[in-house]
C-alpha cells in the first residue's frame, strides 16, 4: 500500500472513529438523562395520583363523621322531605360537607340497629316517590333509609344558579362541591320491595244474577289478574335481589378501591340507634382521579386494582396501556416500581391502604435524541469529507518529496556517496532533506574513517604481535623452575596488567647453598618496562651473587644511569639467605614482611633507597636471624594498591594481617590465600598494576 493511501486511510480512521465514539457517547449520555428526567416526572405524577386519592378518602371520612353527628330524627325527617320532593337545607349541608368528594357520592344510607326501634315520629301517609327519589318506609316499618345524593346536588346547583347574582362566593363553593357531576354516569337504584310482601288475595266473585258461564269467565279473569299480580310481585322481589346484589358489588368495589368502608354510628340520647353508610361511585372516582392527572408531555395515567383490572380515564388510554408489556405481578408487593419499555418509562406506586397500583406511562422523546445524534454525525462526516479534499494535495506533495529521498537513498545503497537531496522547503521534509544530506556526508566520512581504521587495525595487529613477542621474551627471562633447597620452601606468583608487565623476580642459588632472591618493579608497563627488566635481569645474572646486596644495587643504579633511559627507573629488592641468616636491601620497593612462627608476630621491614636509575646509588642493608618455620613475603606495590568499587585501596595493614593469618600454611597456600583476597577485594575486576609475590618459608626439619 502506497504511503499516500496509508495517509488517507489513517486520516479517515483517526477522524471517523473518534467522531463515532463522541456521537455514541453523547447519544447514550442524553438517553440516560432523558430516561432519568422522565422517570423522575413519572414517579412524581404517580405520587400525585396517590395523594389525590388519599385526600378524597380523608374528605369522605370527615363527611361521614359529620353526618353521624346529626340526630336520627332529623335525618329521617330530611329523608322524608326528599321523598316528598321538597328541598331540605339539612340535606344540602350534609352533602356539601363532603367537599371535593361530594360529586362521587351515590347515596347516604341509614341502617338501624336491630335491637333499637326507630325514633317515633308521627307522619302523614307519604305520597308516591318521584322517579329517582329515595325510598323511605314508614317509621313503624323502617329497615333502612337511603338518601339519593345526585338529586340533592342537582337541586343545589339549580338553586345556586338562581342565587348566583346575589352571592357569587356561594356559587363558587357549590361549584367546588359539585365538581363535574354532569360528566358522571348514573346507575338506577330500583325501589326496594316491602319485606315479606305477599300477593293480594283475589277479590270475591259476585255470583248474584249471573249465569254459570259468566261466573266461570269472571273467575278466569280474576285468576288471570291474580297471576299477573303474583308475577309483578315476583318481578319486584327479583329486582330487590338484583338491587341488593348490585349494592353488595358496589360496596365490594368501593372497599377495594378506597381500602375501607365509610360509615359512622348514629346516636340518640347516648345510644347507638343505627349506622350511616356512605355509598361511593368508586369507578367514577378513580376515573376522575386519573382524568385530572397532568398530561403535559403525553403521559398516560392508569390504575390496577387488587383483582388485576385495568382502569384508565378513557378508551384511548386503555389501548395504550394494554399495548405495553407490563409485569405488575412481579411488583405487586413493592411500594414502587419502574420499567423502561421501549420508548416508554412506566412508574407505579402502590396505595398501602386500598392496594390500588397507581401508574403513569411517560413517553420518552428518544426519537428526538436519535434524530439529533444522526444529524450531528452527518455534520461530522461532512466536515471530514471537506478535510479529505484538503488533505489530497498535501499528501501528493508529501509523497513527491519522499520519492526524491527514496531515489537518492538508492544511489547511496549502490555506492554513490555523493548523492544529495535538494532542499526545497523549511518544513519537516526540508529538515529530512538536510538530515539526509548530513547522513550522506557522515557516511562518506565514516567510509574514509573505516579505511583509516583498517590501516590502524593492521598497525595495531603488527604491534600486538611485537608485544606478544616481547611478553614471551620477558617471560623467558623469568626462572623456568624454582630452586630446590633443603632449608627453604619457595612459592612465586606474578599477574601482569598488560601484555608486557614491569614486574620482575629472579633467584640465584650459590654453590655453597646461599640463596639470593630478587623482586623488582619497573615504572610503567609495556615494551619500555620490559626493556628495563631485561637490563636488570642481565646485571643480576652477570653478578651471580658475587656482590653483597647493597653493593649490587649501587652498581646496578650506576649502570642504568649511564644508559640514559630518561625518566625510566626500576625498584629492586634483594634478600640473601645463608643458613639461618637473612640479609635485606631495597631500592625503592615496598617493605618485606617476616612472620615469626614461635612468637606469632609479623615484622614489617622497610628500607630507604632510591629506585635504580635515580640520583642516589648508596643503599642500606639489614640482617635478621631466621628460625625454623619463619616465613618471608616479598612483593611489589600492585597488591597493596588494589582498589575496590568505592576506590579504597587494600593497603599494607590489610596485606600484613592477611599474611599473618596465612603464615602457618605452606608457601603455595599463602600465595593462593593472598590471590583470593585480592580477587574478593576488587570484585573480579582485572588489576590496574602488576602483582608479584614471592614467599620463602624456613623448613622445620
Amino acid at each position: 500500500m502506497k504511503i499516500r493511501t496509508q495517509l488517507i486511510v489513517a486520516f479517515l480512521l483517526l477522524a471517523v472513529v473518534p467522531l463515532t465514539g463522541i456521537v455514541l457517547y453523547s447519544y447514550f449520555a442524553s438517553l440516560r438523562a432523558v430516561r432519568r428526567a422522565t422517570d423522575t416526572q413519572a414517579r412524581s405524577l404517580a405520587g400525585e395520583m396517590e395523594g389525590r386519592m388519599a385526600s378524597i378518602r380523608e374528605e369522605l371520612g370527615r363527611g361521614a363523621a359529620r353526618i353521624a353527628e346529626v340526630p336520627a330524627g332529623d335525618l329521617l325527617s330530611a329523608a322524608r322531605s326528599q321523598r316528598a320532593g321538597r328541598s331540605d337545607p339539612r340535606l344540602d349541608q350534609m352533602v356539601l360537607g363532603f367537599g371535593e368528594a361530594a360529586p362521587f357520592l351515590r347515596s347516604l344510607e341509614f341502617v338501624p340497629v336491630p335491637s333499637a326501634a326507630p325514633p317515633a315520629s308521627p307522619a302523614p301517609p307519604a305520597p308516591p316517590s318521584p322517579p329517582g327519589a329515595a325510598a323511605v318506609e314508614a317509621p313503624h316499618a323502617v329497615s333502612r333509609v337511603v338518601i339519593d345524593v345526585p338529586s340533592i346536588l342537582r337541586k343545589a346547583r339549580k338553586q345556586a344558579e338562581d342565587e348566583a347574582k346575589q352571592d357569587p362566593e356561594a356559587m363558587a363553593a357549590i361549584d367546588l362541591a359539585l365538581g363535574t357531576l354532569e360528566n358522571l354516569g348514573e346507575i338506577p337504584m330500583p325501589a326496594p320491595a316491602a319485606p315479606g310482601a305477599k300477593p293480594p288475595a283475589p277479590p270475591p266473585v259476585p255470583s248474584a244474577g249471573l249465569s254459570r258461564q259468566e261466573i266461570e269467565r269472571m273467575k278466569e279473569e280474576i285468576a288471570a289478574q291474580a297471576e299477573k299480580q303474583r308475577e309483578a310481585l315476583q318481578d319486584m322481589r327479583e329486582a330487590e335481589r338484583k338491587r341488593r346484589a348490585v349494592a353488595r358489588e358496589q360496596a365490594r368495589v368501593e372497599r377495594m378501591m378506597l381500602g375501607r368502608r365509610f360509615e359512622a354510628p348514629v346516636r340518640q340520647q347516648g345510644k347507638v340507634v343505627g349506622m350511616v353508610k356512605v355509598q361511593i361511585r368508586g369507578d367514577e372516582l378513580l376515573r376522575r382521579v386519573l382524568a385530572r392527572t397532568r398530561r403535559g408531555e403525553g403521559e398516560v395515567p392508569f390504575a390496577i386494582d387488587a383483582q388485576g383490572k385495568l382502569h384508565t380515564a378513557n378508551e384511548a388510554d386503555r389501548r395504550t396501556i394494554e399495548s405495553l408489556p407490563l409485569a405488575l405481578d412481579a411488583h405487586a408487593h413493592a411500594t414502587s416500581a419502574r420499567w423502561v419499555l421501549g420508548d416508554w418509562v412506566v412508574a407505579t406506586r402502590k396505595d398501602p391502604e386500598s392496594g390500588l397500583i397507581f401508574g403513569i406511562a411517560h413517553p420518552m422523546p428518544l426519537r428526538d435524541v436519535r434524530r439529533t445524534a444522526a444529524r450531528n454525525f452527518g455534520y461530522g462526516l461532512g466536515m471530514i469529507a471537506l478535510a479529505l479534499f484538503g488533505i489530497l494535495p498535501l499528501s501528493t506533495r508529501m509523497t513527491r518529496n519522499l520519492k526524491l529521498v527514496t531515489r537518492e537513498a538508492e544511489r547511496i545503497s549502490q555506492g554513490d556517496l555523493d548523492a544529495r537531496v535538494p532542499v526545497r522547503s523549511r518544513d519537516e521534509f526540508g529538515v529530512l532533506a538536510l538530515t539526509f544530506n548530513r547522513m550522506a556526508e557522515d557516511l562518506k566520512r565514516h567510509k574514509e574513517r573505516e579505511i583509516e581504521q583498517a590501516l590502524l587495525q593492521t598497525e595495531y595487529e603488527r604491534k600486538t604481535r611485537e608485544l606478544e613477542e616481547a611478553r614471551r621474551f620477558q617471560l623467558s627471562l623469568l626462572p623456568k623452575t624454582l630452586p630446590e633447597h633443603p632449608a627453604f620452601e619457595i612459592a612465586v606468583s606474578m599477574r601482569t596488567a598488560t601484555e608486557v608487565g614491569g614486574d620482575y623476580y629472579d633467584f640465584h642459588l650459590g654453590a655453597d647453598g646461599e640463596l639470593t632472591v630478587a623482586v623488582g618493579d619497573a615504572t610503567g608497563h609495556g615494551a619500555v618496562a620490559g626493556t628495563m627488566v631485561t637490563v636488570v635481569k642481565s646485571l643480576f645474572s652477570a653478578d651471580a651473587g658475587a656482590s653483597a646486596p647493597p653493593e649490587f644495587l649501587g652498581e646496578a643504579a650506576r649502570a642504568v644511569k649511564r644508559m640514559e633511559l630518561g625518566r625510566m627507573a626500576m625498584g629492586l629488592c634483594l634478600a640473601r639467605l645463608d643458613g639461618r641468616s637473612l640479609v635485606l636491601s631495597s631500592a625503592g620497593m615496598p617493605p618485606v614482611f617476616v612472620h615469626r612462627r614461635e612468637s606469632g608476630e609479623t615484622e614489617e621491614i622497610a628500607l630507604q633507597g632510591m629506585p635504580l636509575g635515580g640520583l642516589a646509588s648508596e643503599y642500606q642493608e639489614q640482617r635478621l636471624e631466621m628460625a625454623p618455620g619463619d616465613t618471608i613475603l616479598l612483593l611489589t606495590d600492585g597488591l597493596p594498591e588494589l582498589t575496590n568499587a568505592e576506590g579504597d585501596p587494600l593497603g599494607y595493614p590489610r596485606v600484613r594481617s592477611l599474611f599473618a593469618s596465612l603464615s602457618g600454611k605452606p608457601p603455595e597456600d599463602v600465595i593462593a590465600g593472598l590471590a583470593n583476597a585480592a580477587e574478593s577485594w576488587t570484585g573480579g575486576e582485572p588489576p590496574k598494576d602488576d602483582i608479584t609475590l614471592v614467599v620463602v618459608r624456613m623448613r622445620t626439619v
